[in-house]
């Protein structure tokens, strides 16, 4: 019995297809049509064809169309979720991730959002702080995909991580086998390289934070559409990508259908077929001796299932638009969601805008604590709020003044009211009620050193 480090975790094989079938998907219908029979299987009758239905079957798959529903709905999602940048409040130290937050230079913003865009396909996505690159003292983050995360142990003592890609040899690239496996090995943190399915010579190292002081966890996050538990969910929008793959299918018997009937074949009964028929073409039939009466005649299929398949079709967007929509379950109260289909509440046991709003901003934040420590700076002043008003929540100047009253009135706290401008949209997002307040004194009274200067007082 071989252990190879190739090898899959059982609950990985068993999501694995539901991936490829959301990424192929989100790809769109290049990347659909070309799984040929996987997503369109061959019609049987096309197999009695010298070339095995091949000719038939290419005709019938170019007149099918793929519906491009999935990429614009999980970017339309992100879209919402991200309408309003989270709060990240981080050591001063950490700051230039704001910049650089990974080894090919992605904005932590971006990354962010990255992060909710692979939540919403396939329900899975890990960060690692990874040592720092050459010339840093800061470490950065590492993204794995779904699909990269093949094996770990329930503990957490384990993760293998496949980092197969292109890789370049002078002006060449070819695709090279490499795997990552991250493990807590007596109480230390290790990291062993693999290229192909062998073990690297000299691989194994032993990350160390700042000051070489040891860490007591690997530096990994794995994160889900709902929460951050390890075992692998179903994707959130699986039923959109199904919903597009069996319109794709409805789509191709529909215009197959529509081809065929449009298609008549002219038959000639008791007589000599002509040469050519078409437009300034003359048919003449003879009757011949002993012959009956002869009948000419264009004759091709009924077409009674175009109006079901089209029926079909537009239940099945139905359906589409409905497991979308699902996703906005819990995401804003009743009332909020009068009179707009996307706020329909579905009872689902999925997850919600809300619950991939806050697993992604919580694989972020302790992914960021991480780091953190690995620079000797404290965890818990690593925090990431996400943004949970999917709707347009900008108050009106009347709102605005009736909050503000009520501040004045000692009816509710400054950072309430600040809390509650954040999310109408009129206090700024990347502040938090001190520095507003620090900067409202620095408008009115000048800044302490202006201060200092016009009391006379030395400059600190």
């Amino acid at each position: 019995m071989t252990d190879a480090v190739d090898t899959k975790h059982p609950l990985y094989i068993e999501r694995a297809d539901e991936w490829s079938l959301m990424r192929d998907a989100t790809a769109g219908e290049k990347e659909v049509k070309g799984a040929g029979t996987q997503y369109l299987p061959q019609p049987s009758g096309f197999k009695a064809q010298d070339d095995g239905g091949q000719a038939l079957y290419d005709a019938y798959q170019k007149r099918a169309q793929f519906p491009e529903i999935v990429h614009p709905t999980i970017h339309g999602m992100v879209g919402v979720i991200h309408r309003t940048e989270a709060q990240i409040e981080m050591p001063a130290a950490m700051q230039p991730l704001w910049e650089k937050a990974t080894k090919d230079g992605l904005p932590l913003e971006a990354l962010h959002r990255r992060i909710t865009a692979e939540l919403l396909t396939t329900g899975r996505y890990a960060l690692l702080a990874d040592a720092a690159t050459e010339g840093s003292d800061l470490p950065w983050l590492a993204g794995y995909t779904a699909e990269a995360l093949i094996n770990w142990s329930d503990d957490r003592a384990m993760f293998v991580l496949d980092e197969s890609g292109l890789k370049r040899e002078g002006f060449r690239w070819e695709q090279e086998q490499r795997f990552r496996v991250l493990e807590m090995r007596e109480g230390n943190y290790t990291v062993q390289t693999f290229t192909g399915t062998e073990r690297a010579a000299g691989n194994e190292v032993m990350p160390a934070g700042r000051g070489n002081t040891k860490l007591n966890d690997i530096p990994f996050v794995v994160m889900g559409a709902r929460d951050l538990s390890l075992a692998p969910e179903l994707p959130p929008l699986l039923g959109v990508a199904r919903s597009a793959i069996a319109l794709y299918q409805l789509s191709a018997d529909y215009r197959w259908q529509l081809f065929m009937t449009g298609q008549e074949t002219l038959v000639v009964i008791n007589g000599d077929p002509p040469s050519a028929v078409g437009a300034g073409a003359v048919i003449a039939i003879k009757q011949g001796d002993n012959a009956g009466t002869p009948d000419v005649k264009y004759v091709g299929p009924a077409g009674t299932g175009i109006a079901a398949h089209r029926t079909a079709i537009l239940d099945e967007r139905q359906n589409a638009a409905q497991s979308g929509a699902r996703l906005f379950n819990s995401s804003e109260n009743k009332t909020a969601e009068s009179g707009d289909a996307l706020r329909i509440r579905f009872a689902a046991e999925t997850a919600t805008l809300t619950s991939i709003a806050l697993s992604s901003a919580q694989g972020l934040e302790k992914a960021l604590r991480h780091i953190a420590v690995m620079i000797g700076q404290s965890p818990d002043a690593v925090t990431v709020k996400p943004n949970l008003s999917f709707v347009d929540a900008t108050l009106t100047p009347e709102e605005a003044a009736s909050l503000v009253s009520l501040w004045q009135n000692g009816a509710i706290s400054y950072e309430t009211l600040y809390e509650n401008l954040q999310r109408g949209e009129i206090a700024s997002a990347e502040r938090d009620h001190e520095a507003e307040l620090k900067l409202i004194d620095e408008e009115r009274f000048g800044s302490e050193e202006e201060r200092n200067a016009a009391a006379g007082l030395p400059q600190t």
